[in-house]
């Protein structure tokens, strides 16, 4: 069976306080979902290639789309260490699954989690939505903030992609 070797590309925004000039493409390299996001490359002044393991036991909803599906959308990856990656699944799945009813209400169509291939402590979220108008309210919310860093050993890293 023959796999599609397509990526989805997204700009880096200035929303949540980004800079712009960051190019995200998501390998779609393989059927299956944990494949799929192993080739994960950001790409700065020097190509950083990173490697990731979808979780599919942890709550999620949405998938990765075939590319030209995802034109004009947007992506929020959230990356970061894990205070205690043995219990992230249970506090993930509580915090995640507890937001996501207000979160699809608002354009959020895809959720994914995952964790590092060579350091299992380090983790990535892949929100896909298609708009942009709320994602500032929702993880600009001090609650929603304070629930997302009962996972994180310190504050992860988010950054919003444009796809194109």
């Amino acid at each position: 069976m023959g796999h599609n070797t397509s990526h989805i590309t997204a700009l880096s925004t200035t929303l949540m306080g980004g800079e712009k000039g960051g190019l995200l493409r998501i390998g779609r390299g393989a059927i299956d979902l944990s494949a799929i996001a192993e080739e994960l490359l950001e790409l700065s002044s020097t190509p950083v290639v990173e490697h990731f393991h979808f979780h599919p036991d942890w709550f999620s909803f949405g998938e990765l789309p075939d590319p030209s599906a995802a034109r004009d959308s947007w992506i929020v990856m959230i990356r970061g260490r894990l205070v205690d990656p043995a219990s992230t699944q249970a506090t993930h799945d509580v915090i995640a699954e507890a937001g996501a009813p207000a979160m699809r209400e608002m354009g959020d169509i895809t959720h994914l989690p995952f964790t590092g291939v060579a350091d299992p402590s380090q983790f990535l979220s892949l929100d896909l939505w298609d708009n942009d108008k709320y994602i500032e309210t929702m993880y600009g919310n001090p609650d929603v903030t304070a629930e997302f860093m009962k996972l994180f050993a310190e504050a992860p890293v988010l950054r919003v992609f444009r796809c194109s």
